[in-house]
């Protein structure tokens, strides 16, 4: 003979149900507030992405101060070869800023990975982003030029030692490279800002990443073999 399943129990089995739908569309809500949010987020990062890219930031000046420096003679006026020097440091330094911006506006969008502070405070969603970041600061052209200010500086008789000429020489050959790399984007980056998708953004700033990586580490060996 059946038993009848006690009123109580009936009331306590609605409210449970309830309660688990409740929160059920609290989390759903929640999670698509989020999602809209991270998108939003994505979209406005491929936007300053896209508009650093198009206008873009020349290597070729600071290429070319460099250069310089790494041809004067021993003879040339200390106060002349000083002003290059200043003149390097203040355009190596605005050329690390860009590059170390572009880096951070590179985020891929993945639904399951949040904004957070990385390295030097930047904001960033992945590990290989703020690996590239991290490459980026090894590579950074105005502490070498802030070494050379400084050894030059306090040297005596003021000279520029021919290995430092060397390095100097090599690293203004790799921002010409990294420079007809960077051009070479920002057709792209004209035309995707006009006519491109999400998708096609995504994968400008992934080919970007990938194509100005070989060039960093090359400038990070130039510097490692002058120490070494």
């Amino acid at each position: 003979m059946n038993k009848k399943i006690p009123k109580q129990l009936w009331l306590f089995a609605a409210i449970l149900l309830f309660i688990i739908g409740f929160f059920n569309y609290r989390y759903n809500t929640a999670k698509e507030q989020t999602d809209n949010l991270k998108e939003l987020y994505q979209v406005k990062n491929n936007r300053g992405f896209l508009t650093l890219l198009r206008q873009g930031h020349s290597y070729i000046p600071l290429a070319e101060t460099i250069e310089k420096i790494s041809k004067v003679s021993d003879q040339e006026d200390p106060v002349k070869v000083q002003k290059l020097i200043e003149l390097a440091k203040t355009q190596s330094k605005e050329a690390d800023q860009y590059l170390a911006t572009l880096i951070e506006f590179s985020d891929s969008y993945v639904s399951d990975s949040d904004p957070r502070f990385m390295a030097n405070h930047t904001v960033m969603t992945s590990k290989n982003q703020e690996d590239m970041f991290m490459l980026a600061l090894q590579a950074d052209i105005f502490m070498t030029m802030y070494e050379v200010s400084y050894n030059y500086w306090k040297d005596q008789p003021k000279l520029i030692p021919q290995d430092t000429k060397r390095m100097l020489a090599s690293i203004a050959n790799e921002l010409r490279s990294l420079d007809e790399t960077l051009q070479s984007f920002k057709d792209r980056a004209v035309y995707n800002m006009e006519w491109g998708d999400f998708a096609s953004t995504e994968q400008i700033k992934d080919f970007t990443l990938r194509e100005i990586k070989p060039h960093l580490e090359k400038l990070v060996e130039i510097k490692r073999e002058f120490r070494e």
